[in-house]
C-alpha cells in the first residue's frame, strides 16, 4: 500500500503580525482625505499600500485636528480593489454624513496624523490604542518625511468638540 504524501500547509500569517513586520515594505498606492477636514477639524484619512498580488492593505485614521489627535483607526488587510473602492465610495465619518474624499500626497497625510498626535499629547490626549499596530501602515516618523506646517487647534489652542468616535467605521 502506497503512502500518501502529506502536504504541509503554510501557516497563515496573522494580519496584525504582517502589518507590524512587513507593511512598510509595500509601496504606498494612494492616500485620501475628506475635503472639508480643515473646516470640520476632523480628518478621515485613508492610506493604501499595494501587495505584489494587486491587493491592498489600507489604514484608516480619524484625526481630530482641533484637540484630541488620533481618535480612531482601523485597517482592511489584503483586500482586493473592490474592497478599496467600497471604502472610498461609502466613506462615512462619525457624524454620519457622506463626505467627498480627495486624493492627497502621502507626505500631507503623514504630517496631519503625526502632527495631530503631537499636538494632542501636549494637551494630555493619547492616540487611539490600535495605533500601536496601525502606525506600521505609515512610514516611520523621522527626518526622511518632509515637515509641513499645519495649524492644529483653533488659533493654536485646543478646541474640544464632543463627538462620538466609537461608532465610526465599525464593520
Amino acid at each position: 500500500m502506497a503512502k500518501k504524501k502529506q502536504h504541509k500547509q503554510q501557516p497563515q500569517l496573522d494580519p496584525f503580525a504582517y502589518i507590524r513586520t512587513k507593511a512598510r515594505t509595500l509601496p504606498i498606492y494612494k492616500c485620501y482625505i475628506n475635503s472639508n477636514w480643515k473646516e470640520k477639524g476632523l480628518a478621515s484619512i485613508i492610506v493604501a499600500r499595494q501587495h505584489t498580488t494587486g491587493n491592498f492593505t489600507t489604514g484608516m485614521y480619524i484625526v481630530d485636528t482641533f484637540c484630541k489627535g488620533l481618535v480612531q483607526t482601523y485597517t482592511k488587510f489584503n483586500g482586493d480593489e473592490d474592497i478599496l473602492k467600497f471604502n472610498l465610495e461609502l466613506h462615512i465619518p462619525p457624524e454620519g454624513d457622506f463626505i467627498t474624499l480627495m486624493e492627497i500626497d502621502y507626505t500631507l497625510a503623514h504630517n496631519i496624523i503625526y502632527g495631530a498626535i503631537s499636538f494632542a499629547e501636549e494637551n494630555g490626549y493619547k492616540p487611539h490604542k490600535d495605533f500601536e499596530t496601525f502606525k506600521y501602515i505609515l512610514e516611520e516618523d523621522d527626518e526622511d518625511i518632509e515637515l509641513i506646517e499645519i495649524d492644529f487647534g483653533v488659533d493654536g489652542k485646543p478646541f474640544l468638540i464632543e463627538r462620538d468616535y466609537e461608532d465610526a467605521y465599525k464593520e
